[in-house]
């Protein structure tokens, strides 16, 4: 049965209402959300903004911007599920990077095996690219939010959509950063340009990761072995990990955003065919 006239009046004038005076609001919503969220990561001007210094995250966090959290932290890394400690790694995380690094692990050389000891100091730094994309896409849906002028009107559905559709893909992107890292190829592993800052450098049959899943950060040793075929294998994995607990509250507020932009669009476009058309 077709809407009544006087039903589609109503539906009609629900969408006038959502576009005149819910869209701001809720958007205003998402950006303090964003804001939230922002200042979990070393972001200041610009999405490829980086701070080289706790010093410089400490101006920042007493400025009159954002009132970052971020703050460097010393960290002991363990075996997940409280398993045999193969590896022993204690690091220094600031925002985005790994300032410094002693890592222990057991190494076998022929039948002999052995403790090796690697790491590196403040001088270098280990950057963590999920963290560093993820803070780049949440930045540009924030500037995106932000773009939206208090006083505009918004006249069309199809308006707001194309404004969340945007804001959503980034917000997507950027947790999908963080909740879901990249799996590198043995080449990439080997090949790391990091594993170069280790010192003393570490065996060539041996490769170490660190990355980001979801509110954890992990080291993975990786022990190498040439077959006969002159192809390099993997004969182990072991890994260290721990909780951050910044980054368990990042991919919160992302899922809070999504879900804040999801709820708006999916009443728009419940409402969008009794659009009037002009």
């Amino acid at each position: 049965m077709e809407d009544s006239d006087e039903e589609v009046e109503v539906l009609r004038k629900e969408l006038e209402w959502l576009l005149r005076d819910q869209v701001h609001q809720v958007l205003e919503e998402v950006h303090e959300t964003l804001v939230e969220c922002c200042r979990r990561f070393l972001i200041k001007a610009s999405p490829d903004f980086s701070f080289e210094n706790e010093e410089e995250v400490t101006l920042n966090r007493h400025d009159d911007g954002d009132n970052s959290l971020v703050h460097s932290q010393r960290i002991l890394m363990s075996s997940p599920n409280g398993g045999i400690n193969h590896v022993k790694c204690v690091i220094t995380l600031l925002g985005d990077s790994i300032c410094d690094a002693d890592i222990t692990f057991k190494h076998k050389h022929g039948k002999d095996h052995s403790q090796f000891r690697t790491g590196f100091g403040q001088e270098r730094v280990w950057k963590l690219q999920q963290i560093q994309d993820a803070s780049n896409f949440l930045y540009t849906a924030r500037l995106r939010v932000e773009g939206q002028e208090k006083d505009h009107t918004y006249k069309t559905a199809k308006e707001v959509i194309l404004i969340l559709d945007e804001v959503m893909k980034n917000l997507s992107q950027g947790r999908s950063c963080l909740a879901f890292p990249k799996r590198k190829s043995l080449d990439e592993l080997v090949n790391n340009v990091n594993m170069q800052m280790l010192y003393p450098h570490v065996p060539n049959d041996v490769a170490l990761s660190f990355y980001v899943h979801s509110s954890k950060l992990v080291l993975a040793l990786y022990h190498l072995h040439l077959n006969g075929q002159q192809r390099v294998d993997i004969t182990s994995r072991n890994q260290v990990e721990c909780t951050i607990q910044w980054l368990n509250e990042a991919v919160m507020l992302f899922t809070l955003a999504l879900q804040q932009c999801q709820q708006l669009k999916d009443k728009i476009v419940v409402l969008q065919p009794y659009e009037k058309v002009l």
